[in-house]
């Protein structure tokens, strides 16, 4: 049996807030809710960490990765910012499971990506050179991302033991989800892993989620159990309020 890590204290005291006696039909209320009007999230990088414990370190400051606007029945936009990878932000944009990335060489879908040929070049996009197969490989995989609400419910289907505690649910990923979210083989490995999602809600529904994931050796020299971290964060705006206007070379793209 892995160990299950509860350190949380300080990390709850930060996000306050209300809710009622049964946490995981809240929950599931607030992203069928959320599912059904018009919202923004962004969520940041992945921070990753090493201690002697498991508890969170909650960095309000970690950059942003992606951010995303979605409208029922309308149109989905995911913009991947900047980063040390690619130095250009890349956006999608998708209506009914149909999806175009804007490239260097305009809006296009993943099969036109995959056979463009000679993409083992340097391009200009968005005034800085950027070689086209990485801007590729970024635009696949913006263009595989999925609307927020339907990670949640993928999520809310692996969570268990959801409970009420300072204000938030908080609730347990088995340990196959967190080795699927680790990234690596790695946490195959671990003797001692733990995951936690904290879910926070305001007067419009849910606001923001962290997921902490932790893969725990014991240290041979100290006897104690050393953990490697990682936890992100989205967080949810404009719900109700959120409007979808792509750019109209993605509306064409889209319509072909």
């Amino acid at each position: 049996m892995r160990f299950k890590h509860p350190a949380f204290g300080s990390f709850l005291i930060l996000l306050p807030l209300t809710l009622a006696a049964e946490p995981a039909d809240d929950l599931r209320d607030a992203i069928t809710a959320l599912s059904r009007t018009s919202h923004a999230w962004e969520t940041t990088t992945r921070q990753r960490f090493n201690g002697e414990t498991a508890e969170p370190r909650l960095n309000p400051n970690a950059p942003i990765e992606v951010k995303g606007r979605m409208e029922p029945d309308g149109y989905t936009q995911f913009t991947q910012l900047p980063s040390r990878e690619l130095p250009v932000p890349v956006t999608a944009v998708s209506k009914e499971a149909d999806v175009v990335a804007h490239t260097p060489l305009g809006w296009l879908r993943r099969t036109e990506m995959r056979q463009t040929p000679g993409a083992d070049r340097e391009v200009t996009f968005e005034g800085k050179q950027v070689r086209l197969s990485r801007f590729f490989s970024a635009a696949l995989k913006a263009t595989a991302l999925r609307p927020l609400t339907d990670n949640l419910f993928d999520l809310m289907a692996d969570l268990k033991s959801f409970r009420n505690e300072s204000g938030l649910i908080i609730a347990e990923l088995p340990d196959k989800a967190v080795e699927q979210l680790w990234g690596d083989a790695q946490a195959k490995r671990a003797p001692e892993i733990q995951g936690t999602v904290i879910f926070k809600f305001n007067e419009q529904g849910l606001a923001e989620y962290h997921l902490v994931l932790g893969i725990g050796f014991p240290n041979s020299r100290t006897k104690k159990v050393a953990w490697s971290m990682q936890q992100w964060t989205t967080r949810i705006s404009g719900v109700g309020t959120t409007r979808v206007e792509p750019p109209e070379g993605a509306v064409k793209a889209l319509e072909q």
